[in-house]
């Protein structure tokens, strides 16, 4: 056996995982285009954050064309969503500097994206056709264990980001928001859902808008620029989920895109307060039946327990729940139910009883209460209930 001398071992070393990486590229991108008054995101990208878990970086904008806030800057895309991500942004508007520290416990993945974005606002008197350039000055990844190249520098280098200022569109984009009740595909009288957050986003420049829906359930974005967008909804939280809450739109030069709209199908079994009947008082469509499901909206956002309306007759509620009972015994059910659920009101807090008749009284509504919902389990009476709407369609 041949002996290896000892001044020729190898002794074993330990590598870091981040020792092996040697080049990371990051740059902001310079084709970016805004238009005056609007907002715009820019990204920082890496090419690959294969073991990043932290970064220092630091950019120079011009602060009489746009303006920054903390808030504005967030963590990009290649930060793990479900870990313990930790931003800390410095931005002095009068100079135009911004420094921000990114980290996390973990290292990421392998992955292309944005180290940070930053919500910029172009300024409102910003003239069409200037070029403004957003100089990254210094980036460090792994407090300088993993290499940036090129490496950004104060001034004109290939990292920096260019952002043009361009004139506002005709285009326009516009839908509705309504619970299709009837699963027609149509927005009918009653359906419509006010108050719900849109969001449009630029595709490629990353400009957002926002706006809700009015009384009718529509919404509309004007002096859009040709190009694609992504529209979103905030999902309503009174409203049972009608699917998709993201659309893609793409746009030509002067068109006007409708009907992109979004559906649900209809009111969640807790925030069916009167269960929206047709009343003498309250018919579908009108000023009261809109009023109360802006009510219920606001309800719902803010998470408050709600009260009973109070412009409705103990009669006509009556005899649309002894409609129901006619029509679908379950739903006769659910009917009486709503008695523990809210409380019918003639008037400044005062509640009233619902009137009894030969067709459905006291007795009818206390047998159909047993039948169908056990009143010791608020399970189960809440299963009941929802099957309830499922058939009935409330609407």
């Amino acid at each position: 056996m041949k002996l290896i001398p000892r001044n020729r071992r190898r002794r074993p070393t330990i590598e870091s995982l981040s020792a092996r990486r040697l080049l990371a590229a990051v740059d902001i991108a310079d084709d970016l285009t805004a238009a005056p008054a609007s907002v715009v995101s820019v990204p920082v990208n890496i090419d690959d954050a294969d073991g990043v878990r932290g970064a220092e970086i630091r950019l120079r904008y011009d602060s009489d064309l746009l303006d920054l806030e903390q808030a504005d800057v967030t963590a990009g895309s290649v930060w793990d969503s479900g870990n313990d991500t930790q931003v800390t942004v410095n931005v002095d508007d009068a100079t135009g500097t911004i420094v921000i520290f990114i980290s996390s416990s973990s290292e990421q993945a392998a992955t292309a994206g944005s180290l940070v974005e930053l919500q910029f606002t172009v300024g409102g008197d910003a003239t069409v056709g200037t070029a403004t350039t957003i100089d990254l000055t210094s980036v460090v990844l792994n407090e300088g264990q993993l290499s940036v190249t090129p490496s950004p520098i104060a001034g004109d280098d290939e990292t920096d980001g260019t952002l043009t200022i361009v004139a506002s569109g005709s285009d326009t984009i516009s839908g509705f928001v309504f619970a299709d009740a009837n699963a027609n595909g149509s927005l009918d009288t009653g359906e419509a859902i006010p108050g719900v957050t849109i969001r449009l986003i630029h595709t490629t420049t990353g400009a957002e808008q926002q706006t809700v829906t009015a009384a009718d359930g529509s919404y509309q974005f004007t002096e859009l620029a040709a190009g694609t967008y992504t529209i979103t909804q905030q999902q309503p939280v009174a409203y049972l989920d009608g699917g998709n809450n993201e659309l893609t739109a793409t746009l030509t030069a002067g068109e006007a895109l409708q009907d992109q709209n979004f559906t649900e199908l209809g009111l969640l079994p807790g925030y069916l307060y009167n269960r929206l009947l047709t009343t003498l008082v309250m018919p579908v469509g009108s000023d009261a039946w809109s009023n109360e499901i802006g009510r219920i909206n606001d309800d719902a956002e803010s998470g408050s327990v709600a009260t009973a309306p109070t412009t409705t007759f103990a009669a006509d509620a009556a005899t649309s729940l002894s409609s129901l009972a006619a029509s679908n015994e379950s739903a006769t059910a659910a009917a009486a139910t709503s008695e523990s659920l809210l409380s019918v009101s003639g008037g400044e807090g005062e509640a009233i009883p619902a009137a009894a008749d030969e067709s459905f009284g006291t007795s009818d509504v206390t047998a159909a209460m047993s039948a169908v919902v056990p009143p010791s389990d608020d399970q189960d009476e809440d299963e009941t209930l929802e099957e309830v709407y499922a058939m009935t369609q409330l609407w």
